[in-house]
């Protein structure tokens, strides 16, 4: 067991790693907080599976603030930068985080694959799964510590087949969504996929264009622009867009920076312009992203399983999860 203590900025601890192990690039995570978030957001390209297992969290994640609480398997494709903001004291929360070449060996169903490149935060629906999930937590982390080969391949096969639950969960697609004819979803592409999301995730604020991010990659635009639609379900412009919003809305809530440092850190070359593509991408201002939170009064609440704070405009893709008032009439 590695009892490591993670400090923040001052040097304070912040966190204990209770156990961690990795494998083939897979790393298991089981951590213990106290009432502080991250010191600092960070991005990794990898496939990130929560399951808290005591107290609560409030993460910066997506566009929006969100709370979580015992209960509900949380996955999302972690490029995106995000942020513990933070934890109830002695929180317990479960990470496993899936190099995204291994998540395409497996060949997923192709909504559920679509619905986590393109952005999405998916959540176990079913509330009784939460023991089941916790259990096998628990297991993993023991057969990923084993020096028995055998014991990490099971372990491996059972965290896809649990991903492969979840994706049968998901709702089935309606009106032109469904009319449509199914793509064909080459797993190959991953790889690119995969280049592309990390050099924009590390260039982003340079004045990047479409073509210097397919020349990066080693693609034709077209080819690239193409490729990235097809597997993401968004173009390569509105990609970059939306991390570089994402970036600069997690300034505006977290940080007391000016307006216009805030457009330079996030890849504008000037305010109007920063503007303009804040006002088209999220039907708002950056003042009233920025007006929306206070990050001092995110509420633990112990009712809810979800709760948005506020959010931006949703990103495409699955409707967002249920709040805590729609969680009570369903339970009821």
């Amino acid at each position: 067991m590695n009892n490591e203590r993670k400090r923040g900025a001052q040097g304070k601890p912040y966190a204990s790693i209770d156990i961690q192990y990795e494998v083939n690039g897979l790393d298991s995570l089981r951590e213990i907080r106290d009432s502080t978030g991250q010191p600092m957001p960070h991005s990794h390209n990898e496939i990130e599976v929560l399951l808290l297992e005591r107290g609560s969290g409030t993460w910066f994640l997506g566009g929006q603030v969100v709370t979580l609480l015992p209960g509900r398997l949380t996955v999302f494709w972690a490029v995106r930068p995000h942020q513990l903001i933070k934890s109830s004291h002695q929180m317990v929360v479960n990470c496993l985080t899936i190099p995204l070449a291994v998540f395409n060996e497996w060949q997923m169903p192709e909504r559920f694959s679509k619905a986590l490149l393109a952005g999405n935060t998916i959540q176990e629906p079913d509330r009784s799964q939460f023991g089941l999930d916790k259990r096998a937590f628990h297991n993993w982390h023991l057969d990923l510590k084993a020096t028995d080969r055998n014991r990490h391949k099971l372990a491996l096969l059972e965290i896809e087949a649990r991903l492969g639950r979840l994706a049968t969960r998901l709702p089935e697609p309606t009106g032109a969504e469904a009319a449509g004819s199914p793509a064909i979803f080459n797993h190959q592409y991953f790889e690119k996929v995969s280049q592309i999301a990390d050099y924009v995730s590390r260039h982003f604020a340079e004045a990047l264009t479409v073509p210097d991010i397919a020349r990066a990659v080693g693609m034709h635009p077209t080819s690239a622009t193409k490729m990235f639609k097809k597997i993401c379900g968004m173009s390569l412009i509105h990609y970059l867009t939306q991390h570089r919003i994402l970036h600069a809305q997690r300034l505006l809530v977290a940080t007391d920076h000016k307006i216009l440092d805030i457009a330079l850190a996030s890849g504008y070359r000037s305010a109007s312009r920063f503007y303009a593509a804040y006002k088209k991408f999220c039907g708002d201002s950056p003042q009233h992203m920025r007006s929306s939170f206070d990050l001092r009064k995110v509420l633990m609440e112990p009712q809810a399983r979800v709760l948005h704070v506020a959010k931006a405009r949703a990103i495409q893709g699955l409707p967002l999860p249920e709040s805590p008032a729609q969680n009570q009439r369903n339970s009821g």
